[in-house]
């Protein structure tokens, strides 16, 4: 039985983590998303301040964009504000916390936008 070279094993393991990475944000906002759906969501941004917040924690984890553990981390920190912001403000708000958060990152980390969205 043949095992990978360890070098090859290096080579692989940021596009293992950026597919993880991916996964546990698709999988976090599918059963966030429904615990939503009762309250009324507009399109347009009504909580310009959680926008803002959104975007304010965007440009934190940016800084971290190299280092996947940080990443991984601020992901999952993000997801436990989205499900906070909208137990304790409502839906409308972690919607727009969580539009202010994606629009930063797709602006400004155009690789990492399409990893994750």
């Amino acid at each position: 039985m043949k095992f990978f070279h360890h070098t090859t094993i290096l080579k692989f393991l940021p596009f293992a983590l950026s597919c993880l990475t991916g996964a546990i944000c698709m999988s976090c906002n599918c059963s966030e998303s429904s615990s939503f759906r009762s309250e009324t969501v507009s399109g347009k941004v009504k909580d310009k301040k959680a926008y803002r917040l959104g975007q304010e924690h965007a440009e934190r984890l940016l800084q971290y964009a190299d280092n996947e553990d940080a990443l991984q981390d601020g992901l999952l920190d993000i997801r436990a504000r989205i499900s906070n912001i909208g137990s304790k403000l409502g839906a409308q708000s972690a919607t727009d916390y969580e539009r202010g958060f994606t629009d930063y990152i797709s602006a400004n980390n155009d690789s990492l936008a399409r990893i994750l969205f």
